[in-house]
């Protein structure tokens, strides 16, 4: 057997998860943040928003996404039948023409789903104190 073939399998594992990995956000040119989330079901019913703008919570925020991973899935999961949970959309806005980033996540049933990889469950637990209720109606 040819020495390449025996380093094939570990190339091709090694590829395989690089891919599950997701692709880089990019955080370059910054200047806005917008969190929101909701929660249908169970009660209580409600939604929360967010909005970073100074220099000091971009940065935390740009730390707390490098910390956990977070990366732009290249598929979107969904839940399978899940009902209630709390969604959440973080919408990253940048000057010098670039294009906004929509990252969102759903939390049901002890299952994350979205189009975010890393560690999305640590990267909510950030988010989810910064969040503040919007009054209903």
């Amino acid at each position: 057997m040819p020495r390449w073939a025996s380093a094939l399998p570990l190339c091709l594992v090694a590829a395989a998860a690089i891919a599950g990995c997701g692709s880089p956000v990019d955080l370059s040119n910054l200047t806005q943040v917008q969190m929101s989330s909701s929660q249908a079901l169970p009660p209580p019913y409600g939604s929360a928003q967010a909005v970073l703008t100074s220099a000091t919570s971009l940065a935390t925020f740009r730390k707390a996404m490098s910390s956990d991973g977070i990366g732009l899935s290249g598929t979107t999961t969904s839940s399978d039948g899940c009902a209630g949970g709390t969604e959440y959309t973080i919408v990253l806005v940048r000057s010098g023409g670039k294009g906004s980033t929509t990252l969102n996540a759903y939390d049901c049933g002890g299952q994350i789903t979205g189009n975010m990889t890393g560690n999305v469950a640590g990267f909510l637990d950030y988010v989810r104190p910064l969040l503040v209720a919007t009054p209903s109606g």
